[in-house]
């Protein structure tokens, strides 16, 4: 092997090793991309599943429509920690009412085949129209900012 066929071996070494460091490090990206997705994804599952946990039984409660929606709306707004709702605020409890009324009727349902489709349907109607309306996910409001104290020795 000569000088040259050295020099042009380890240059394509060398290009080899740059090109795995960048595949490296695009997939470490891609995967810690997906992985803030799953995580995301997780978190609003959670979210939901408490939010509907804590409002059914004040809507299921009610003995008709009516109570139910106002019942439904004070949960939903306790559970963000609204106490002094603002206009705004309003406005998301008056687009919620849909979901809090599809809850009141599934749960009111004496039909042995019904589902929970309508919930479904109507808690991602608004969480659709939330996001085009307020910048974000609607399941972002429930997010906890832990707060990290610091050490005490006694």
């Amino acid at each position: 092997m000569t000088a040259k066929a050295l020099d042009d071996f380890i240059r394509g070494l060398e290009q080899t090793a740059h090109a795995a460091n960048v595949a490296e490090e695009a997939f470490r990206a891609d995967v810690a991309r997906r992985i803030r997705e799953l995580e995301q994804e997780r978190a609003f599952a959670f979210r939901r599943l408490n939010l509907l946990r804590a409002l059914s039984p004040a809507i299921l409660a009610a003995k008709d429509q009516e109570e139910a929606e106002a019942h439904g709306a004070a949960a939903l707004l306790r559970e963000l920690g609204w106490s002094n709702a603002s206009e705004s605020q309003h406005e998301v409890a008056e687009r919620f009412a849909p979901v809090i009324t599809a809850i009141w009727q599934t749960g009111r349902s004496e039909d042995e085949k019904a589902d929970a489709a309508p919930v479904a349907d109507a808690l991602a109607a608004f969480e659709k129209w939330f996001a085009a309306n307020r910048n974000g996910p609607f399941l972002s409001l429930m997010e906890v900012e832990i707060q990290e104290l610091p050490l005490v020795e006694v």
